[in-house]
């Protein structure tokens, strides 16, 4: 993500609806399993933290490119460590290990 794409995600924090969505082209098939799930961010070269994804997403038929919007509330950003990562496009699963990370579900 863009450091300046983040940065606006982390001001809506402070607005009337701080909820977000992150549009995709496909449904990732690990978020139909039940669990809390999480959106990892990677910024500048490294995994600078996660938004908790909200229990809906948004699907919308008439977008051909990118008809699935996961939501998550920007307030329950959790910064980690900043830990190197490959460049990437898009979604992947490899995200940082949780020995990295810590969070109560």
């Amino acid at each position: 993500m863009r450091p300046e794409v983040l940065q606006d995600k982390l001001e809506t924090r402070e607005e009337k609806n701080p909820e977000q969505a992150w549009n995709l082209a496909r449904w990732p098939k690990g978020l139909s399993e039940p669990g809390p799930h999480r959106l990892f961010v990677a910024s500048k070269g490294a995994w600078r933290g996660f938004f908790r994804l909200s229990g809906e997403a948004l699907y919308n038929p008439e977008d051909p490119r990118t008809p699935y919007a996961l939501l998550f509330d920007t307030r329950t950003w959790t910064p980690i460590r900043p830990i190197p990562v490959s460049r990437f496009r898009g979604f992947t699963y490899k995200v940082p290990p949780s020995e990295s990370w810590e969070e109560e579900d």
